[in-house]
C-alpha cells in the first residue's frame, strides 16, 4: 500500500489549510511458473528497481512544517474544529511563526513574525480574541484555533463613518483603524479607569470622552503632559490622545486616553494623519 499526501491552502481572511490523505493501493503480480521466468527476468528485476529508487522521495509526505511546492517554511493552521498546538506567552518556533503571519494576515498587530511569542503577540492575541469572544489570554485554546480558522470580522461602529477613521471600541477595549472604508488594524487598547485620580499634584476623574472627533495634533515621539508622558501621542480632543504605552493592560486603566502597545503605536501613527476622523462609542 502506499499513502500519499497533498495539502490545499486557502489564503486570505477566514483561511485554513486542510491537509488530505489519500489512500491508493496497487499490486503487482509476479508468476512462479518457470516457463514464464527466463534468464533474463533475474536481471530485469534489479534494474527496475534502481530506476524506482530516486522516485521514492516524491512519494513520500511532505514535512510538517514545509510547503508541498517548494515555498517559504510555514506551519499548519488546523482547520475549524480541529485540535491545534498549545502555545503560550514564551514559546518559540515554527508554530509560534505561523501564528503571528496569520495575525497579520487578518489585521492585527503581533510586532515582528520571528517566532518569539513576546509582549507584543499576546496584545495582538488578546484583540483577536476579544473580537470572537474568547476571554484574552496569553495561550492558544481549541476555542481559539476554531476561531482562528474562521475568524469574525467587527462589525462597525460607525457603518457610515468617513472611510479614513479610527474607532475605539470602549466597552470591549478594542481599536478599529479603517483606510479607505476598510479595516486594516485591530488592536487591544486600555481607556479611562472610570475611577478618580490624584497624580503629580492632579486630580480628576479617569474617562475617556465619547463622541465624534479629529486627529488634530500629533506628537512625533515622546511628550510629556501633566499627568505623564505619552508615546507618539494623536490628539483628538484637547489633552485626550491615542498613543503608545509600555502598560496597556488588560482593563481600563489610563487617565482618560487611549493606550495602545508601543509597536502598535508606529503603525497608528502612520494610519491616523491630521485631520482623521475618530469615533468612540461604548
Amino acid at each position: 500500500m502506499r499513502i500519499r499526501l497533498s495539502a490545499v491552502v486557502l489564503t486570505g481572511t477566514g483561511s485554513a489549510l486542510l491537509l488530505v490523505a489519500a489512500i491508493a493501493g496497487q499490486a503487482t503480480h509476479v508468476s512462479t511458473t518457470p516457463k514464464a521466468a527466463p534468464k533474463a527476468a533475474p536481471k530485469a528485476a534489479p534494474r527496475a528497481a534502481a530506476k524506482a529508487a530516486p522516485k521514492a522521495p516524491a512519494r513520500s509526505a511532505p514535512a510538517r512544517n514545509t510547503t508541498v511546492d517548494g515555498g517559504p517554511a510555514t506551519t499548519r493552521i488546523p482547520p475549524a474544529g480541529a485540535a491545534g498546538p498549545k502555545l503560550h506567552r514564551g514559546d518559540h518556533g515554527a508554530e509560534v511563526k505561523a501564528l503571528q503571519q496569520r495575525l497579520v494576515d487578518l489585521g492585527y498587530d503581533p510586532g515582528a513574525a520571528d517566532g518569539r511569542w513576546g509582549p507584543a503577540t499576546s496584545f495582538a492575541v488578546w484583540a483577536f480574541q476579544k473580537v470572537n469572544h474568547i476571554k484574552p489570554a496569553s495561550r492558544t485554546s481549541a476555542r481559539f484555533w476554531s476561531a482562528f480558522a474562521a475568524p469574525r470580522t467587527p462589525k462597525p461602529l460607525v457603518p457610515r463613518g468617513a472611510g479614513d477613521r479610527a474607532e475605539v471600541d470602549v466597552k470591549h477595549q478594542l481599536l478599529y483603524v479603517y483606510k479607505n472604508g476598510r479595516l486594516v488594524l485591530t488592536s487591544h487598547i486600555s481607556s479611562g479607569s472610570e475611577q478618580y485620580y490624584s497624580s503629580q499634584g492632579h486630580t480628576g476623574f479617569a474617562h475617556t470622552p465619547r463622541g465624534n472627533f479629529r486627529v488634530y495634533r500629533k506628537a512625533a515621539g515622546w511628550e510629556t503632559s501633566p499627568l505623564g508622558t505619552l508615546y507618539k501621542a494623536n490628539y483628538f480632543d484637547g489633552g485626550y490622545a491615542i498613543h503608545g504605552e509600555p502598560s496597556v493592560p488588560l482593563r481600563p486603566a489610563s487617565h482618560g486616553c487611549v493606550r495602545v502597545p508601543m509597536s502598535t503605536s508606529t503603525i497608528v501613527a502612520k494610519l491616523l494623519p491630521i485631520g482623521t476622523r475618530v469615533y468612540v462609542r461604548g
